[in-house]
């Protein structure tokens, strides 16, 4: 049990690693991938620039655990949103609405993700491509399972469906950003979009 001081519990340290990860992940979302570091993290933290070092011993170690951070909750959004639905159409539709509430809910973790998706950089953009064909994979399984289901119409693959929804969210992220405000008719603006994009029967 972690030992309380001055009237606060002491963090343990995998709770205190969290707390930094969260820390860092919003840190990268205001000054970008290449610019956060370990001296913001402590600024914004309360702690000193030595205690984030001894959770991320260099800047790539830290780089890489904060895109292992984001790719884990893209992959769960995804997994939350495909589970227990009525059908398979509407498990991608639920994926969609959950990626656009994710940008009101979890912003700082969508505008990370939003930057790793448009940086072809050496060092970062192998893990993108790991995320990208997972999320594809996970998405290509639902639009066959409602292509057979009668809900979408045979013709183009399954595979180039999925690229072509997903490589929206980028667009659709950007509306949710936008410093004017989403449009009002968001959730049906996703469904048109959706129904011409995966071919709704």
């Amino acid at each position: 049990m972690p030992v309380a001081v001055d009237g606060r519990r002491r963090l343990a340290p995998e709770e205190r690693k969290r707390l930094l990860l969260m820390y860092a992940v919003e840190v990268f979302s205001r000054r970008g991938i290449g610019r956060g570091g370990h001296t913001d993290i402590a600024e914004i933290g309360g702690v000193s620039v030595a205690t984030v070092f001894n959770y991320f011993k260099t800047r790539e170690a830290l780089v890489n655990d904060v895109l292992a951070e984001i790719a884990e909750f893209m992959i769960n959004t995804a997994d939350q949103a495909f589970a227990d639905q009525a059908s398979p159409l509407q498990g991608i539709r639920n994926y969609f609405q959950q990626f656009l509430r994710s940008c009101e809910e979890q912003p700082d973790y969508i505008k990370v993700w939003l930057e790793w998706s448009s940086s072809p950089r050496e060092e970062v953009w192998p893990q993108y491509l790991s995320l990208q064909v997972e999320l594809l994979e996970l998405l290509t399984e639902r639009i066959e399972a409602s292509i057979k289901a009668g809900e979408l119409k045979p013709g183009l693959p399954a595979s180039e469906r999925a690229r072509w929804a997903l490589g929206n969210c980028q667009m659709l992220s950007g509306m949710m950003f936008d410093p004017m405000g989403k449009p009002e008719d968001m959730d049906e603006m996703l469904d048109r979009a959706l129904n011409h994009l995966l071919q709704a029967a």
